[in-house]
């Protein structure tokens, strides 16, 4: 009887802990920022198991030299490259240099990701914020897998165009309000008067069905990975694929909201 007792409270103890271990499987611990302070620090050349690496057509690698590399050799794709620690609020700093590739490409910073455990962005949740070395930023938000044009490609004199030149990009998050900055200048958003729509921003310069914003408010995501990001578009059969380094990425706690 005293053995059937103990063989019934072990098995009791296992499935409380296989319904703990699905309960918690999602779970994951925010980084706490303290205002002004550094939180986290990525240059590249040392201490580099936080991050995903792998190799093939899309590929993230480390370089000898100390920079994050990210490479899609075909059209249409997108490597990237995400920290395992989750942040909620923070304030990103990254410097970008496209070093190979059509001029109509897109780098940048992929942020509050949702990681559901796949090898891709399949069905993930998260935001992005792209320049282009044609000279136009872009920000975007995919839930579950649905995107949705937060803000349309804009031109910006404060994009340095071309390959080989290194950008400065910095995303501000606070709770649901975001600030992108391009070289330390702010980058005004075209952001939809109806909450359902999407971006919309004409050749003309006109935000259509919108206004331009220095924030964007949007808290459908509250908080995720950080990363880096690239997308190929399509290209020449004779052109080389889309190669970015990154480096020194920074993450301080965010001042306040008006800094």
């Amino acid at each position: 009887m005293r053995r059937l007792i103990i063989l019934l409270a072990l098995a009791l103890l296992l499935a409380a802990v296989y319904t703990l271990n699905r309960l918690t499987a999602n779970w994951h611990y925010i980084i706490p920022v303290e205002p002004g302070q550094v939180a986290y620090i990525a240059a590249f050349d040392g201490f580099v198991d936080d991050w995903q690496l792998y190799e093939g057509v899309l590929s993230a690698q480390i370089a000898p030299e100390g920079f994050l590399r990210l490479e899609a050799a075909s059209p249409n794709s997108g490597p990237f490259s995400a920290a395992r620690p989750y942040f909620a609020d923070f304030d990103l700093r990254v410097e970008a240099k496209p070093v190979q590739g059509p001029l109509d490409n897109a780098y940048g910073v992929i942020f509050r990701l949702e990681d559901n455990g796949n090898a891709t962005l399949a069905d993930d949740s998260y935001y992005w914020f792209f320049i282009s070395s044609d000279g136009y930023y872009q920000v975007m938000r995919v839930l579950n897998g649905v995107r949705k044009r937060l803000s349309d490609w804009i031109p910006s004199p404060a994009i340095r165009p071309g390959l080989g030149v290194t950008n400065w990009l910095r995303v501000v998050a606070v709770g649901g309000t975001f600030r992108f900055y391009i070289n330390n200048q702010p980058a005004p958003l075209c952001v939809p008067d109806d909450p359902a729509g999407e971006s919309t921003f004409t050749a003309l310069g006109e935000c259509v069905g919108g206004q331009m914003v220095d924030t964007l408010d949007d808290d459908s995501i509250s908080s995720g990975k950080v990363g880096l990001i690239i997308h190929a578009f399509d290209k020449r059969a004779d052109e080389p694929g889309v190669m970015v380094d990154f480096d020194n990425l920074v993450i301080l706690g965010p001042e306040n909201e008006t800094e």
